[in-house]
């Protein structure tokens, strides 16, 4: 089996016709293609493989039984979601692998807006959206919004848990959003209406990178949205910069950072953690039969070294993936302080499967479906892993409404910490409570990059 290149979403190039046992085969006059590709990569490569019997190596006697079973299911995606294991929350059937591409080159379909989205009360279905941030140059902000609107209404419809895919997530070429304001956990509609267009949008993943003077000491800030590898160069020059003006400190705000590459936390370990480039960062352990493929990954050397003992990370629940690796990874190395809320809990990663019909590479013609299963589990140099309830900050401010803040800003409530704890006039255990309108919101699920918040059971 050719070897792994690693994503967090790991990219995982090979031909299932080459490389996943084809001794059972779909009888030839069904027309039960991409069910096929679709059971073989989750038998051959799915962490939880072993936990699912539908999946088990002897699970059919010959091609007939085979046939029959994919057949009793009305479509791809009720297979795929058929053969999921009950806990996993992140394996994904993907129908357009070219959008997938762009996704993940940081291109896609927006208005430049960002935001999350709150149910009203835990009896209803009606939800209200607040922008979280808006990307440099696009409509949103050319239309003058900021981090902190609210919206009810899509298209003239009230937002709910039952039409807000439709409204918001359907690929149109605008919508038109009603604005709102929130007092005493009390929404009031304006009445002012927007027009947002879509486009394809390029959204940078160094969101903000400054220089901090923080009683007398300089303190680096950048705001990391996105582990896209494509843009690693950007990331190089934001640590270039701060090495030349020899920063004290380093603030990593990763709240809104859904993960990305592997190979671009290695480098953002070794940007952060210079001094222990090439040691290891973290290992991934695969599922029995790759198990030959477990493996370690290192601290890239970036050639860069600002000397820090210490870095601070700020997370929210919307904070996952390549995101908790990097935290995770640089806990043996340096003193990790994490402010904010919990991470999003997810300690394992994926492979995206393309349908290779040939040696060279060529994807199957007669569809477009990619699989992306998860199909490892990390943990750190220590044996540090098992986190799927998420990292604890050691300074509690859960981000709600009441706290947006500036971001980048020294006053921003989550990096005003940072700084006062650089300050001397912070300690870790602080506890921050929520405001009652988010006391028992969690996130649930996540949209295109944006978050999706829903009361607890």
């Amino acid at each position: 089996m050719k070897k792994f290149i690693l994503l967090l979403v790991v990219i995982f190039f090979f031909g299932c016709k080459d490389d996943i046992d084809d001794t059972i085969v779909v009888a030839p006059t069904e027309n039960l293609e991409v069910e096929d590709f679709i059971y073989k990569v989750m038998n051959f490569a799915y962490y939880w493989q072993k936990d699912v019997p539908d999946l088990a190596d002897n699970k059919f006697t010959d091609d007939k039984e085979y046939t029959a079973f994919l057949q009793s299911f009305d479509g791809p995606v009720s297979l795929f979601e058929g053969l999921q294991y009950e806990q996993d929350r992140y394996s994904v059937l993907i129908n357009d692998y070219k959008a997938f591409e762009n996704n993940m080159k940081g291109i896609s379909l927006s208005n430049g807006m960002n935001f999350g989205l709150v149910r009203f009360s835990q009896n209803s279905s009606d939800i209200f959206a607040y922008v979280q941030y808006v990307i440099s140059g696009s409509d949103a902000e050319i239309k003058g919004i900021k981090r902190g609107d609210i919206f009810t209404d899509v298209n003239g419809n009230q937002l709910t848990t039952f039409n807000y895919r439709e409204l918001l997530f359907s690929n149109a070429a605008s919508y038109t959003i009603d604005l709102a304001t929130i007092n005493n956990n009390t929404i009031t509609k304006t009445g002012i209406s927007i027009n947002m267009t879509n486009s394809q949008q390029t959204e940078q993943s160094v969101h903000l990178s400054k220089v901090i003077q923080n009683s007398g000491k300089k303190v680096g800030y950048l705001m990391y949205n996105s582990f896209v590898t494509s843009q690693d160069e950007a990331l190089r020059i934001a640590f270039a910069n701060f090495a030349e003006e020899q920063i004290d400190e380093l603030v990593v705000d990763l709240r809104y950072n859904r993960g990305g590459s592997v190979a671009t936390a290695q480098l953002l370990g070794g940007l952060i953690a210079g001094q222990h480039a090439n040691k290891v960062f973290g290992k991934l352990v695969f599922n029995e039969k790759l198990s030959s493929e477990n493996q370690d990954v290192k601290i890239t050397n970036s050639n860069i070294n600002l000397g820090l003992s210490r870095v601070f990370f700020l997370t929210t629940q919307s904070s996952a993936s390549a995101s908790e690796m990097t935290i995770n990874g640089l806990k043996p190395y340096l003193n990790v302080v994490q402010i904010g809320d919990k991470t999003e809990g997810k300690d394992v990663g994926s492979n995206p499967f393309y349908d290779y019909i040939d040696s060279n590479r060529t994807i199957n013609p007669n569809h477009n479906y990619l699989v992306l299963p998860i199909t490892f589990k990390y943990y750190n140099s220590e044996g540090v892993g098992d986190y799927s309830e998420g990292l604890l900050p050691n300074i509690s401010i859960p981000e709600n409404l009441t706290n947006l803040g500036v971001l980048g800003d020294a006053e921003e409530p989550l990096l005003k910490k940072a700084l006062e704890y650089i300050r001397g006039q912070a300690t870790g255990g602080t506890s921050t409570r929520y405001n009652r309108l988010h006391s028992s919101l969690v996130e649930l699920q996540t949209e295109a990059g944006h978050t999706i918040y829903f009361p607890k059971d």
